[in-house]
């Protein structure tokens, strides 16, 4: 059977929200407006494998998503596959997914609890490589000062979404 990434896309009150699953689970979320071509391009160039969509194989991800997107509160349950990211990536990730809904934390905090409190820069770059957002949470991720800092989505997305959690 050759792998291949099937795909959906839901619409969110934001926009479009692609999301993507191999055989091993949910492996990317795309928040940022692009078109369904551009989001197979980007499949094809970040995964190497074809992409198919089927909106029956993520129904559940496409549930969850969408009730989170509709101010519920979720725990999502969805399978990932985070093999994209490194070892260090996806220890951030997996530290990042901890952060409880509502709550913020700094890049600061995650380089500490997981024992490189001289990463910060380290930190924040594989904050901002999250496949998952926001699956895994990286929205509750900000400066030591207060400063939201950066978001792969752009910043208006990543208030837009702190709101909802409030």
């Amino acid at each position: 059977m050759k792998d291949i990434i099937n795909y959906s896309c839901l619409d969110s009150p934001f926009g479009p929200v692609f999301i993507a699953k191999n055989i091993r689970g949910v492996c990317f979320v795309n928040l940022s407006k692009i078109s369904e071509a551009r989001f197979q391009s980007l499949l094809r160039k970040r995964f190497r494998k074809d992409a198919i969509r089927d909106d029956k194989k993520l129904k559940n991800a496409i549930r969850e998503l969408s009730s989170y997107f509709n101010g519920h509160r979720v725990n999502f349950k969805s399978i990932l596959d985070l093999s994209i990211g490194t070892g260090f990536q996806r220890k951030v990730w997996e530290k990042v997914s901890e952060i409880p809904y509502g709550e913020l934390k700094s890049y600061k905090w995650i380089a500490d609890e997981i024992g490189n409190p001289n990463g910060v820069r380290a930190v924040g770059n594989a904050v901002g490589k999250n496949p998952v957002p926001p699956i895994i949470p990286c929205h509750r991720v900000i400066r030591s000062d207060g400063k939201l800092g950066g978001f792969s989505s752009g910043i208006a997305l990543k208030k837009w979404l702190l709101r909802l959690e409030k």
